[in-house]
This record gives structure tokens, sequence and C-alpha cells, in this order.
């Protein structure tokens, strides 16, 4: 099966061998099961906001060469790669609740890829434990959540052969530090949960930034106006720290 180069299929984007490889329909209902008794709002949403969901790949030991983990909070003997076409006019934060569902609706890691209908595709990894509050086991709760554009990230920097093989789980969070630095991470000794806060907290100061800038160009009182321009300057400091953190030092971000 041939990719093509900008090719954002979870398939491609992990560079999953054939053994690997699934095409099987899930249907809205499935997603929507765990929540319908106790949090029927939820199963709502996944059903008017999930077009359609599929699974195109599952990672399992004797599929990609890596040993199952065994641990205290998780056991990880197989990875689901899922990808789910979300609806029309879907807004941000109902794009980012649902990748979260399905994320806690298993009991294990997912790698989740939701498609919007113009071609956008976006990653959703979630670091997470199994809920010792649902019986059944079959839930997940979530400990740190990242969504990245796919189309930013460096191509081939998440295929699986480039990742930490020790166990399933090391696996994981290599996938979820890499993603979370858009394929670059700056360092090693990075860990998922520091990359995933490092992410989230840079996209805060570029959206502060932003505002800033526009206030500052709106502003009629040249006192304000200076005011607001030193705030940009702190911000772009900040801004470049947490880039020279998070990212190696050849990416190419540039400060809005």
């Amino acid at each position: 099966m041939t990719d093509s180069p900008h090719d954002h299929s979870g398939a491609s984007l992990l560079g999953l061998p054939e053994i690997a490889r699934q095409q099987h329909r899930i249907t809205k209902k499935m997603l929507a099961a765990q929540f319908e008794d106790q949090a029927p709002a939820d199963a709502r949403l996944i059903t008017k906001t999930v077009t359609s969901a599929q699974l195109v790949g599952i990672l399992r030991p004797e599929t990609i060469q890596v040993p199952e983990h065994q641990g205290f909070e998780r056991t990880v003997v197989d990875i689901p790669v899922l990808e789910v076409v979300l609806a029309e006019k879907t807004t941000a934060a109902d794009r980012s609740r649902v990748t979260e569902l399905v994320h806690r609706s298993m009991a294990k890691p997912v790698v989740l890829l939701a498609c919007m209908p113009d071609g956008a595709t976006t990653l959703s990894l979630a670091l997470s434990h199994i809920s010792r509050t649902d019986p059944t086991r079959s839930t997940s709760v979530i400990d740190a959540h990242v969504v990245v554009p796919a189309g930013q990230i460096e191509p081939g920097a998440l295929h699986l052969d480039r990742l930490d093989r020790t166990d399933m789980w090391a696996l994981y969070r290599d996938l979820v530090r890499t993603a979370a630095a858009d394929g670059r991470p700056a360092s090693t000794a990075l860990q998922a949960a520091d990359a995933i806060a490092l992410r989230r907290g840079l996209t805060d100061l570029e959206t502060e930034l932003t505002t800033v800038v526009r206030d500052a160009k709106q502003a009629k009182n040249q006192q304000r106006r200076i005011e607001l321009n030193t705030q940009a300057r702190t911000l772009r400091a900040q801004i470049e720290r947490v880039r020279a953190t998070l990212y190696s030092a050849d990416h190419d971000h540039g400060v809005t």
C-alpha cells in the first residue's frame, strides 16, 4: 500500500506495517454506548458530531514487535488507531470534547485522527489510566490530552520504528511527547506530560500575544499603547523560552 506524501491518515502518520492495518467501520452507537446511562448529554454529542468512524489499525506486540506493558495503573496489550469524520459546523469546543470522550470510552491508550469535512485533520492523544470507579474497568480517566494539527507534524517523525520500543506504554508515551512538539522535540529527556504542558502553555501565550497586539493597534491613548507593546515584548520573550524547551533548535516557528 502506497501512501501519498500528504496523506494524514493514521496508518500513514505512524508508518504502520501492513499486518497492523485494519479497515473496520465503528458505529456511532458503539462510541456513545459508554455514556448513555451516566452522561446522556455526552452520548448525544457523539451522535450529533461524529459522521463516521473507522478502525484503521491496531498496534499489538505481534504486529509491531513491541512487548506488552504490565503495570499497576494499566496493562497495555494493544493500541487502536481510529479515524473519525466530524460533522460540518462542529465547534472547536465540541471537537475537543468529542475527542476526549473517545479516549475516555476505552480502557486503553488510543491514537485518534479527527477529520473535518474541509480536509483538515488533527491528531488526538491522551495519557490516561483505567477508571478506578468503573466496576467494569472498561473506561479511562484522562491525565493529559493533546491535539495537534496533523499537517504540521514533521513527516515521518511519528513512524513506529523511530519511537521508544521498550514496551507498548513507552511507545505511546514517546508518540505523545513527539507529537506535542510537532515531531521535533528539543530533548530526549522531555517527558510526555511535560511536553503536553509546554504545548498548552505555548498555545495560551500565543493567544494572549495575538490579543495584546490587536489591542495595542486599537489603543487611542499613547501611554496605553506603550504599556501594551511592552507587554507584547515580554510575551514574545516567554514564547521563545517555551519554544526552546519544547522544540529542537532547527524547528522554524516564527513569532507573531
